[in-house]
């Protein structure tokens, strides 16, 4: 090979060592984002339970649904960005309020949920595709409803 081709091929290893870096940086520093899940299934406990579990530990996770809802569970702090949800984590489960349109009757789905339960969803994957969340956990969701 000429000396052209081995700065190229060596420039090439460098760029891509780069963008390794950066994506593992972009990586660390995004949070998990929670899917609330069917409000009135378990998802709301289930959420709670994980972040009082977890929150002097970590891994930080920010939730996606009615911060109101969650309320009933414990502390809530809202947050408008992802990059929000590790200041508040150890004090308060972070959620990136999107509400519901109806109110919940706890063990019965509610085909008026639906839109709410897509739209935390179609939210966490854009926020993972967009590098500000490293992974997306849904909590239960019952399926019937999403149908009705």
């Amino acid at each position: 090979p000429s000396k052209t081709d081995i700065e190229n091929r060596l420039y090439g290893e460098e760029l891509a060592m780069l963008a390794k870096r950066f994506l593992r940086d972009l990586h660390n520093s995004a949070t998990i984002e929670a899917s609330l899940g069917d409000p009135a299934g378990l998802g709301p406990e289930i959420v709670a339970a994980a972040w009082r579990a977890l929150k002097s530990t970590g891994p930080v996770f920010a939730v996606l649904g009615d911060a109101d809802l969650l309320a009933a569970f414990g502390p809530v702090e809202r947050i408008s960005d992802t990059a929000h949800a590790a200041a508040a984590f150890a004090s308060a489960l972070p959620v990136l309020q999107s509400p519901l349109d109806a109110p919940v009757t706890p063990g019965k789905g509610d085909p008026r949920h639906a839109a709410a339960i897509l739209r935390w969803i179609e939210t966490g994957v854009a926020l993972c595709l967009e590098g500000r969340a490293r992974a997306l956990v849904t909590a239960p969701i019952a399926k019937a409803p999403l149908y009705e």
